[in-house]
Protein backbone atom coordinates (compact mmCIF):
# COMPACT_ATOMS: atom_id res chain seq x y z
CA UNK A 1 0.00 0.00 0.00
CA UNK A 2 1.43 3.35 -0.94
CA UNK A 3 1.63 6.37 1.31
CA UNK A 4 -0.90 8.18 -0.85
CA UNK A 5 -3.43 5.37 -0.42
CA UNK A 6 -2.87 5.33 3.33
CA UNK A 7 -3.31 9.10 3.46
CA UNK A 8 -6.63 8.80 1.58
CA UNK A 9 -7.83 6.10 3.94
CA UNK A 10 -6.89 8.22 6.93
CA UNK A 11 -8.70 11.23 5.47
CA UNK A 12 -11.88 9.18 4.92
CA UNK A 13 -11.63 7.80 8.45
CA UNK A 14 -11.30 11.29 9.90
CA UNK A 15 -14.26 12.50 7.82
CA UNK A 16 -16.43 9.60 9.00
CA UNK A 17 -15.40 10.20 12.62
CA UNK A 18 -16.45 13.84 12.27
CA UNK A 19 -19.81 12.81 10.80
CA UNK A 20 -20.41 10.30 13.60
CA UNK A 21 -19.49 12.86 16.27
CA UNK A 22 -21.69 15.49 14.60
CA UNK A 23 -24.62 13.04 14.62
CA UNK A 24 -23.93 12.09 18.25
CA UNK A 25 -24.00 15.75 19.30
CA UNK A 26 -27.21 16.37 17.35
CA UNK A 27 -28.85 13.25 18.80
CA UNK A 28 -27.87 14.06 22.39
CA UNK A 29 -29.38 17.55 22.00
CA UNK A 30 -32.54 15.99 20.53
CA UNK A 31 -32.73 13.50 23.42
CA UNK A 32 -32.43 16.25 26.01
CA UNK A 33 -35.13 18.29 24.29
CA UNK A 34 -37.50 15.30 24.02
CA UNK A 35 -36.91 14.30 27.65
CA UNK A 36 -37.67 17.85 28.82
CA UNK A 37 -40.88 17.93 26.76
CA UNK A 38 -42.07 14.61 28.23
CA UNK A 39 -41.09 15.64 31.76
CA UNK A 40 -42.94 18.95 31.34
CA UNK A 41 -46.02 17.05 30.15
CA UNK A 42 -45.93 14.89 33.28
CA UNK A 43 -45.38 17.77 35.71
CA UNK A 44 -47.91 20.29 34.38
CA UNK A 45 -51.69 20.08 34.23
CA UNK A 46 -53.39 20.24 30.86
CA UNK A 47 -52.29 18.38 27.82
CA UNK A 48 -50.28 19.45 24.84
CA UNK A 49 -50.38 15.88 23.59
CA UNK A 50 -51.40 15.33 20.00
CA UNK A 51 -50.74 11.62 19.49
CA UNK A 52 -50.82 10.19 15.98
CA UNK A 53 -49.40 7.38 13.90
CA UNK A 54 -47.56 8.77 10.88
CA UNK A 55 -46.09 6.85 7.96
CA UNK A 56 -42.62 8.24 7.28
CA UNK A 57 -40.92 7.45 3.92
CA UNK A 58 -37.25 6.54 4.27
CA UNK A 59 -34.12 7.17 2.22
CA UNK A 60 -32.44 4.22 3.97
CA UNK A 61 -31.85 1.39 1.50
CA UNK A 62 -30.23 -1.46 3.44
CA UNK A 63 -31.77 -3.48 6.27
CA UNK A 64 -29.03 -2.16 8.56
CA UNK A 65 -29.84 1.46 7.72
CA UNK A 66 -33.58 0.92 8.19
CA UNK A 67 -32.96 -0.83 11.53
CA UNK A 68 -30.67 1.99 12.67
CA UNK A 69 -33.29 4.62 11.82
CA UNK A 70 -35.99 2.62 13.63
CA UNK A 71 -33.68 2.29 16.64
CA UNK A 72 -32.91 6.01 16.96
CA UNK A 73 -36.63 6.79 16.59
CA UNK A 74 -37.34 4.35 19.44
CA UNK A 75 -34.61 5.89 21.59
CA UNK A 76 -36.19 9.32 21.33
CA UNK A 77 -38.77 9.90 24.09
CA UNK A 78 -42.24 10.51 22.70
CA UNK A 79 -41.74 8.42 19.54
CA UNK A 80 -42.09 4.72 18.85
CA UNK A 81 -41.60 2.74 15.66
CA UNK A 82 -44.68 0.56 15.19
CA UNK A 83 -43.98 -1.00 11.79
CA UNK A 84 -41.34 -1.22 9.09
CA UNK A 85 -42.55 -1.21 5.48
CA UNK A 86 -40.23 -2.63 2.82
CA UNK A 87 -41.46 -1.33 -0.52
CA UNK A 88 -40.94 1.56 -0.69
CA UNK A 89 -39.04 1.81 2.62
CA UNK A 90 -41.05 3.54 5.34
CA UNK A 91 -41.74 3.47 9.06
CA UNK A 92 -45.04 3.81 10.86
CA UNK A 93 -44.15 5.98 13.84
CA UNK A 94 -46.31 6.86 16.85
CA UNK A 95 -45.58 10.37 18.05
CA UNK A 96 -46.84 12.02 21.22
CA UNK A 97 -46.60 15.44 19.56
CA UNK A 98 -47.67 14.80 15.98
CA UNK A 99 -50.47 17.31 15.48
CA UNK A 100 -48.83 18.36 12.21
CA UNK A 101 -47.93 15.16 10.31
CA UNK A 102 -45.89 17.06 7.71
CA UNK A 103 -43.70 18.67 10.39
CA UNK A 104 -43.43 15.33 12.22
CA UNK A 105 -42.26 13.61 9.00
CA UNK A 106 -39.78 16.43 8.42
CA UNK A 107 -38.31 15.95 11.93
CA UNK A 108 -37.92 12.19 11.46
CA UNK A 109 -36.47 12.75 7.96
CA UNK A 110 -33.89 15.17 9.40
CA UNK A 111 -32.93 12.58 12.03
CA UNK A 112 -32.65 9.93 9.31
CA UNK A 113 -30.57 12.15 7.02
CA UNK A 114 -28.09 12.97 9.75
CA UNK A 115 -27.85 9.32 10.76
CA UNK A 116 -27.29 8.16 7.18
CA UNK A 117 -24.62 10.82 6.68
CA UNK A 118 -22.82 9.37 9.72
CA UNK A 119 -23.28 5.71 8.74
CA UNK A 120 -22.50 5.74 5.05
CA UNK A 121 -19.01 5.57 3.61
CA UNK A 122 -17.34 8.94 3.78
CA UNK A 123 -16.55 10.44 0.41
CA UNK A 124 -14.71 13.63 -0.45
CA UNK A 125 -15.52 16.56 1.83
CA UNK A 126 -18.51 18.57 0.69
CA UNK A 127 -19.29 22.15 1.53
CA UNK A 128 -23.05 21.79 1.93
CA UNK A 129 -25.26 20.74 4.80
CA UNK A 130 -23.78 17.59 6.41
CA UNK A 131 -27.27 16.15 6.77
CA UNK A 132 -27.95 16.72 3.08
CA UNK A 133 -25.56 14.14 1.68
CA UNK A 134 -25.74 14.09 -2.11
CA UNK A 135 -25.42 10.29 -2.28
CA UNK A 136 -28.62 9.64 -0.34
CA UNK A 137 -31.38 8.35 -2.63
CA UNK A 138 -34.69 10.15 -2.48
CA UNK A 139 -37.84 8.04 -2.37
CA UNK A 140 -40.28 10.72 -3.41
CA UNK A 141 -42.52 13.20 -1.68
CA UNK A 142 -42.24 13.38 2.10
CA UNK A 143 -45.83 14.54 2.70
Amino acid sequence: MSVGAAGGLTGRTVLRARRVLRFAGYFVARLVQANLAVAWEILTPGSRLAPAVVRVPLRAVTDTEVAAVAMVVNLTPGTLTLAVHRGPPALSVHGMYAADPVAFRRDVAELEGRLLAALRRAGPPDHGDPADDGDLPDHGDRR
